[in-house]
C-alpha cells in the first residue's frame, strides 16, 4: 500500500478512548488530529527535533487512542503465533514505525487541510466517519471505522481510497508468518525503523 494509504492517512484516525455521553466520537477524532499536528506545525514546538516530535505524537496518541487494537487486528491469527516478550516488542516497533513514518513524511510540507463528512451511524456499536484530507496539490478519501468497546469508540479499520487498512497489512503478516516467524518479523521491523526515507514506501 502507498505511503499515505498506510502510514500517514493511520494518524488522522485517532478517535480516542472517551465513550459516546462523554465525549463525542466525532469531537474526540477532531481534537486528536489537530493535536498530533499541531506537535509538528504549531510555533510553540517549532524548536523540536525530529526524535522530541516522535515522541510528543506517541504521546499523545497513547494517552487518546489504543493502537494495540488495530495492530492485532491487522496481524489477525498471526499474533498468536508470537510468543509473550515478542508480542510485546512486534508492538513497540510498529508503534514506533507509525509515528517516525508520520513526522518523516510531513517534514517540509504545508499543514494538511481536513474536513469530514456526516457521520453514519451503522448500529448502536458501529459508526463510520468518511472524510477528506488535501496534502499539496493531492486530495485523499478515508472512512474510519469506529466500534464501541468497553474502554470507549475505538478505530478498528481504516479505508483509504477504497482499500482497507487492516485488510492490506494482514495479508503481509499472512505472507511473512507462511515463510517465516516471529523472530524474524522483529528483526524486519527494527530493519524498517532503521530505514532512511519511510515516506517512500513501507512494506512488510
Amino acid at each position: 500500500m502507498k505511503y499515505f494509504s498506510a502510514i500517514v492517512l493511520l494518524l488522522f484516525t485517532l478517535a480516542g478512548q472517551s465513550a459516546l455521553g462523554a465525549e463525542q466520537p466525532f469531537e474526540r477524532l477532531s481534537d486528536t488530529v489537530d493535536a498530533t499536528l499541531n506537535v509538528l506545525y504549531a510555533d510553540s514546538c517549532g524548536h523540536l527535533t525530529a526524535e522530541q516530535k516522535q515522541a510528543k505524537v506517541r504521546s499523545v496518541l497513547e494517552e487518546r487512542y489504543d493502537l494495540s487494537i488495530l495492530i492485532r487486528r491487522s496481524m489477525g491469527r498471526n499474533w498468536k503465533l508470537l510468543k509473550i516478550d515478542e508480542q510485546g516488542r512486534v508492538s513497540d516497533l510498529i508503534k514506533q514505525l507509525i509515528v517516525k513514518a508520520y513526522v518523516e513524511g510531513l517534514n517540509g510540507k504545508a499543514r494538511p487541510v481536513v474536513s469530514y463528512g456526516e457521520v453514519i451511524q451503522v448500529s448502536e456499536k458501529r459508526l463510520e466517519v468518511p472524510s477528506t484530507i488535501v496534502l499539496g496539490d493531492k486530495t485523499f478519501n478515508l472512512l474510519y471505522r469506529l466500534g464501541r468497546l468497553k474502554s470507549g469508540w475505538q478505530i478498528y479499520d481504516i479505508v483509504a481510497e477504497d482499500i482497507s487498512v487492516v485488510s492490506n497489512y494482514r495479508q503481509q503478516f499472512d505472507d511473512h508468518f507462511r515463510k517465516a516467524n516471529g523472530a524474524q518479523l522483529i528483526e524486519k521491523l527494527e530493519e524498517l525503523l532503521n530505514k532512511k526515507g519511510l515516506n517512500e514506501g513501507i512494506k512488510l
